[in-house]
């Protein structure tokens, strides 16, 4: 028997040889980041500030002053580098320059799901991911001191950085919350830019 045929036939003894559990042991401690179940799922909360970038009328003399914005989200990945994510947030702003009945400030509740494109970069122990987001939901708008409360259909879409350590994570991210804001004598598509840090778990 020639020296290669008996080094395949004493490879095909071993592995038959070899006990399951030790094969199974053998593949789940190979490095496999994000694809065990255990790295499914992801939660965050994050606080941060809120601004309207447009004007609410054609002058100028109506615009948004700087607002405060928290959220919360869960995310399932799908793949390694997609997941799909829902979040809430309640936010509250105000506006300058208006003739409003009442107080100008506004709550603002926001809720929508959103698909998430990452892309992990392993360095060391930690892993850095820069990541793209956009979706859709809903926006609920209160006057604060009054009865009027209004819901319309919002898109969204922003761009964050995790920095992530064993479990837990620090992360990075801004969005733009896209609706209209037809109320109160305007009519104007509304940009509410949300920038905020937050902790994330995954898990």
């Amino acid at each position: 028997m020639s020296t290669r045929s008996l080094s395949l036939v004493t490879a095909a003894l071993v592995g038959a040889l070899t006990p399951p559990a030790l094969r199974a042991q053998t593949s789940t401690t190979s490095p496999a980041p994000y694809r065990s179940w255990s790295d499914r799922f992801t939660l965050g909360g994050a606080f941060g500030g809120l601004s309207g970038a447009a004007n609410l009328n054609t002058v100028g003399t109506a615009d948004w002053r700087l607002g405060w914005i928290g959220s919360i989200d869960g995310t399932v990945w799908l793949h390694r580098n997609v997941g799909i994510r829902a979040s809430g947030s309640w936010a509250q702003d105000s506006i300058r320059g208006a003739a409003l009945t009442g107080r100008g400030k506004f709550n603002k509740f926001n809720y929508d799901a959103d698909l998430v494109l990452r892309y992990p970069i392993e360095a060391g122990s930690a892993t850095l991911t820069p990541y793209l987001l956009g979706g859709a939901g809903a926006i609920s708008v209160h006057q604060l001191d009054a009865s009027d409360t209004w819901s319309k259909f919002a898109g969204n879409f922003g761009a964050g950085l995790e920095y992530r350590f064993g479990r837990v994570g620090i992360r990075a991210e801004g969005r733009d919350f896209v609706y209209k804001f037809d109320r109160y004598g305007f009519d104007k598509t509304q940009h509410d830019i949300a920038w905020q840090g937050g902790l994330t778990l995954t898990f």
